[in-house]
């Protein structure tokens, strides 16, 4: 997969896709550790890389976060893709889509500012776009296979994912922090509440495309 090139450059050198890939890379690691208040001074700190670099691809944070979201919805459609691909579609299949996208989740990867002044732009609302649509074939393939409980939709979904609490950078799988796996300890009770049949009539509508876009916009900014 390539990475996602930033606003209005031409294709890049072999030297400058890896100079954006370390960028992201870092970026999405100091803001998941530190908030949408880190600096592109710590960024260009960590990633080895100068200031100039950093701005020469990336001209504000806006930019850069906006990129980091493109990359990782990206990884994410891969993920739903290879899920699709499987023949019958399975729970295991199912669930394990569900838990790399809360683990998208807990390394906090969308954060970005609430009172972001811009829309998104056409790449990223390009990549959301077709990332819903899979996830929404995804959802209708584990119904139509008997493993996902029949009432809800992909919207259900994206928004019950981001209702688990994410793990900061700076946790790791020993920590003994009170909110250190509760990421792993939620997605199992989501799944085990999403398994076919399901026991609980859902309350009220699911939720739409609307939603979801208003949901990202006052949450994320994006």
């Amino acid at each position: 997969m390539s990475p996602p090139k930033p606003p209005g450059d031409r294709p890049l050198r072999a030297d400058a896709r890896q100079n954006v890939e370390q960028i992201l890379d870092v970026a999405q690691a100091v803001f998941a550790d530190l908030g949408y208040q880190a600096s592109i001074a710590e960024v260009a700190r960590r990633s080895g890389l100068g200031m100039g670099t950093v701005y020469r691809h990336f001209p504000n944070k806006t930019a850069l976060v906006e990129h980091i979201a493109i990359k990782v919805m990206r990884e994410s459609l891969t993920e739903v893709r290879r899920a699709l691909a499987e023949e019958p579609l399975t729970w295991s299949a199912f669930g394990q889509v569900m838990r790399h996208m809360t683990r998208l989740r807990s390394s906090q990867l969308f954060p970005v500012s609430r009172g972001r002044a811009t829309d998104p732009g056409p790449e990223l609302a390009d990549v959301r776009t077709r990332l819903l649509a899979a996830l929404e074939d995804l959802v209708t393939r584990a119904q139509q296979a008997g493993v996902l409980r029949d009432d809800v939709n992909a919207y259900d979904i994206v928004l019950m994912l981001n209702s688990i609490p994410p793990r900061h950078a700076t946790d790791t799988a020993d920590d003994d922090g009170p909110v250190s796996d509760l990421a792993d300890r939620y997605i199992g009770v989501l799944l085990d509440g999403l398994r076919a049949p399901g026991a609980e009539p859902l309350a009220r509508p699911a939720p739409g495309r609307r939603e979801i876009d208003e949901f990202f916009r006052a949450t994320h900014g994006l």
